[in-house]
């Protein structure tokens, strides 16, 4: 529960050291921005100074950069198109972050990550068994029901326990919802 970095809620540090937060992350960046889930690719980035970043056709990469405080995104969004000023956000300064490291994500180690691209490329109803198996799991984690490699297992067998419905109405997502999270606590 001592994220490095960001100062969190319980369930969003779980899903930070399971990746399951990036995984959302492409899903959503799929819907978003209508790109393809092999034009998505996540990165290991151990500084989390670097938000995003965006590849043009001419290679060019643009990044947005920040400490890690969620106040500006959340403020952004709020406030769109402006930028106002944050009157108790810390500057970065990158001469004192020094470098910045970027390593390949291992899927075999993050499985979470990879049960995301796999549910989004699936598609119909598999993000949504993937979301609510992982929230029946982390909090069966958080109150010391399974351990930490367990929450991926569950998720596993959930998704693999489901039979995809394609073009899902709202009251089919909640329904699968709800069959998910009973499904993964009858395996508690």
């Amino acid at each position: 529960m001592n994220h490095p970095n960001w100062s969190m809620g319980a369930k969003i540090t779980i899903d930070s050291a399971s990746m399951m937060n990036k995984g959302l992350e492409v899903i959503e960046a799929h819907w978003l921005f209508s790109l393809p889930y092999e034009d998505i690719s996540v990165i290991l980035h151990r500084e989390s100074i670097i938000h995003s970043m965006v590849e043009f056709h001419d290679t060019s990469i643009m990044a947005q950069l920040g400490t890690p405080d969620m106040k500006v995104p959340i403020q952004y969004a709020l406030t769109y198109p402006d930028r106002l000023p944050i009157v108790s956000g810390k500057r970065l300064n990158l001469a004192e972050v020094g470098r910045l490291h970027f390593t390949e994500m291992d899927f075999d180690r993050f499985r979470c990550l990879k049960f995301a691209y796999e549910a989004g490329r699936a598609g119909g109803t598999m993000p949504a068994v993937m979301n609510a198996a992982n929230e029946a799991a982390v909090a069966a984690f958080l109150d010391d029901r399974i351990t930490f490699l367990q929450i991926e297992d569950l998720i596993d067998r959930a998704l693999e326990n489901h039979s995809i419905i394609e073009n899902p109405d709202l009251e089919t997502i909640q329904e699968v919802d709800k069959e998910t999270r009973r499904y993964v606590k009858s395996l508690l």
